[in-house]
């Protein structure tokens, strides 16, 4: 992990405790899919569901996703995600996240 990368995490930890980065939810994903076993395509798909909408958020600034809450953090450019809305954004598929 890069040193810019471990300020934002450590940023993240305080201020915006309840949200997260875009690739603390990809690796609460690729953890689940790991677990899960029979449900593994179904997590394998929302991974790729979640990459697309991260880039479209990057690229054009808005999301397709309407439950998926984000913001972008003045100070790092970074897209940030409301932890409680990726659960629900995940639940609404029939799948659970841990973040």
């Amino acid at each position: 992990m890069g040193a810019r990368q471990a300020v934002f995490e450590e940023f993240l930890g305080h201020k915006y405790a309840h949200h997260c980065s875009a690739e603390q939810v990809r690796t609460a994903i690729t953890d689940a899919i790991k677990l899960s076993g029979a449900h593994g395509e179904q997590y394998f798909a929302l991974l790729s569901r979640f990459n697309d909408n991260h880039n479209r958020i990057l690229y054009q600034g808005r999301s397709a996703e309407p439950f998926l809450e984000f913001c972008q953090h003045k100070l790092f450019k970074e897209i940030t995600y409301d932890k409680t809305s990726v659960r629900a954004w995940a639940q609404g598929r029939g799948l659970e996240l841990s973040l």
